[in-house]
């Protein structure tokens, strides 16, 4: 093919190195911990409230953010036992008042 120039594979070498070193190497890598990546606070800061919840009720309040968002998708109301769930959720989250 006339006019294609190959790339060169700079670094490759270090692909091909030998790897029966006699010395062990210890190699430290930083990790970049990106910036929306907190520590849990021991408490909330006054003006912040702090609700724990377990995987059955980020569940319920997944679906209701969904169902909120998109109403048309969603077929009517929700069975009773997820209506239950919903209202046991909700005074959760209002006791924290």
């Amino acid at each position: 093919m006339k006019g294609f120039r190959r790339a060169q594979l700079r670094g490759s070498e270090e692909l091909f190195r030998p790897t029966d070193d006699t010395e062990p190497r210890q190699e430290v890598m930083a990790v970049a911990v990106p910036a929306e990546v907190r520590t849990v606070p021991a408490a909330p800061d006054p003006n912040q409230r702090s609700v724990r919840l377990n995987d059955i009720e980020i569940e319920v309040l997944a679906d209701a953010v969904q169902h909120l968002k998109f109403p048309h998708q969603q077929s009517g109301r929700p069975s009773m036992e997820r209506f239950e769930q919903l209202e046991a959720l909700r005074q959760k989250l209002l006791s924290n008042l």
